[in-house]
């Protein structure tokens, strides 16, 4: 696994370990090193969860277009409903937004 050289990890939510982890199995799988390109730095939307330490997102420029989407279902399959998974056109963005019952 590796940091883009600018990503700024203080801040980051305990819980997203957990996506870290299971990206980086998932992109082992794929034969590709998993690479964090923005966390809580970079500019976002105003109400984006990277400001709160809730969102990572993951270079995805070594991939073919269709393996994309694999990759993101099964990072998807491998994390709780707490947790969306978004193919961005550059990336993949994940997300932890907790379902309260």
């Amino acid at each position: 696994m590796k940091l883009k050289e600018d990503v700024i990890l203080q801040g980051l939510r305990p819980e997203m370990l957990i996506a870290v982890i299971v990206s980086n199995d998932v992109y082992a799988k794929y034969g590709e090193e998993l690479v964090i390109t923005s966390v809580v730095d970079s500019k976002h939307s105003a109400t984006s969860l990277h400001y709160s330490g809730c969102a990572i997102d993951l270079r995805t420029r070594f991939f073919e277009f269709d393996e994309v989407s694999l990759v993101a279902a099964d990072i998807r399959g491998r994390l709780t409903e707490d947790f969306d998974v978004i193919v961005e056109s550059d990336h993949i963005h994940i997300e932890y937004q907790p379902i309260y019952k």
